[in-house]
């Protein structure tokens, strides 16, 4: 519950008689402020108790809301709600939230409110072991370790600012390990079958008769495989140098996979990638065309995101297709290197990811992983002490 501020508290109003003794106003429950001549109505009797308290709330949060937050707080008196509100009103938030794609806003606005259902009206200094435990309790260990991610960028953004002071306080925000899950990638044989179907598969529509409806789905697929590039960014991508688009420079076989000035995150890295020739004869091809994106459906730029489900399920059966999707090409992309035997600083580099996440990731698929312990026991070495 939001704590009360400078004398701001519930009374209650008492019942008032007519001339006749009748009861012509029951007895409620008013808010008293001392900044506001009259008191304020919750519109609670005086039996709801618990319904004036959250008006009680809802008047504070919305009073607080409208006040400038102070510098220097320190981490018992700054409301972890007013942070939220100063993180999200911020420029550079604003300005992301705007690049945000819809199922991602929605996703984040979503996070935003349960983080301030539960901590909005605590104080920063109430961030701890129990009160994270109690807010993880029933939740899906990865949910709230994104939540509780942001909640920690919050309060860092708040501190950087100069909103808040926590001295030497270390919070504990008790984050629930990372789950190792297994990272699936498209066989050889996987890869055929959805290039085959996104090709061949058919859709008819009154008044258009048949016609193929994923034949795009083949440019992403093929384009995923060999850069191993996030689906936003070949969806994005231009065959043109354009403002705010991926741009591919077929003469030069190179795919810079970031807009012209855009500023990237460093966990999203898009640096530019050589295009493999197959594809880059694949690319030059589909521009002879008259395109302009790589990814086009009836003439316009277009996502996969749609077909492509439909794709993996008709190609590779329910059960497989529960287990894969847009991001696995690239897995597989980086699988495939290391299978080949490509250094890891390579792929690396070719995927825009550290050495450390490739090798950790994807570093048992490659020939050389483990093979001097291979070779010890191969050639009878182990436990013999060397000469």
């Amino acid at each position: 519950m939001a704590r009360p501020q400078g004398g701001i508290k519930l009374k209650l109003r008492k019942a008032r008689r007519g001339k006749d003794g009748s009861v012509t106003h029951r007895a409620t429950w008013v808010i008293y402020d001392p900044d506001v001549a009259n008191t304020v109505s919750t519109g609670c009797g005086e039996d709801d108790r618990a319904g004036a308290e959250e008006a009680l709330e809802r008047y504070l949060i919305e009073k607080r809301a409208g006040q400038p937050l102070d510098d220097g707080g320190d981490a018992h008196s700054v409301i972890i709600g007013d942070l939220i509100k100063f993180y999200l009103m911020s420029k550079w938030q604003v300005a992301r939230f705007d690049r945000m794609k819809d199922e991602r806003r929605r996703e984040f606005v979503n996070q935003i409110d349960r983080l301030n259902e539960f901590w909005g009206d605590r104080t920063v200094s109430e961030i701890n072991e129990m009160t994270a435990l109690e807010y993880q309790e029933g939740r899906n260990p990865n949910t709230v370790r994104l939540e509780l991610g942001i909640l920690k960028a919050i309060i860092n953004f708040g501190e950087f600012k100069g909103k808040l002071d926590k001295g030497n306080r270390r919070l504990d925000y008790a984050m629930p390990t990372k789950a190792k899950s297994r990272i699936h990638y498209y066989s050889r044989s996987e890869v055929a079958k959805l290039l085959w179907t996104a090709w061949r598969r058919k859709h008819s529509a009154p008044g258009f008769g048949e016609y193929y409806s994923t034949r795009h789905v083949v440019r992403f697929i093929l384009t995923a495989v060999y850069t191993g590039t996030r689906a936003d960014r070949i969806e994005q991508a231009s065959y043109y140098e354009e403002d705010g688009r991926p741009w591919l420079d077929l003469d030069h076989g190179i795919f810079y996979r970031s807009a012209k000035g855009e500023r990237v995150p460093s966990n999203k890295r898009a640096d530019p990638v050589r295009i493999p020739k197959p594809l880059l004869e694949h690319m030059r091809r589909w521009k002879l065309r008259g395109d302009r994106y790589l990814i086009e459906y009836q003439g316009r730029p277009a996502s996969v995101s749609g077909a492509f489900s439909t794709v993996k399920e008709l190609a590779l059966g329910e059960q497989r297709a529960a287990q894969v999707n847009r991001h696995t090409f690239r897995h597989t992309c980086a699988t495939w290197l290391m299978q080949a035997g490509v250094s890891i600083s390579l792929v690396a580099k070719y995927l825009s990811a550290t050495e450390k996440v490739i090798e950790e990731v994807y570093g048992h698929h490659h020939p050389d992983f483990h093979a001097e312990a291979d070779h010890a026991f191969s050639r009878g070495k182990a436990g013999r002490k060397a000469a």
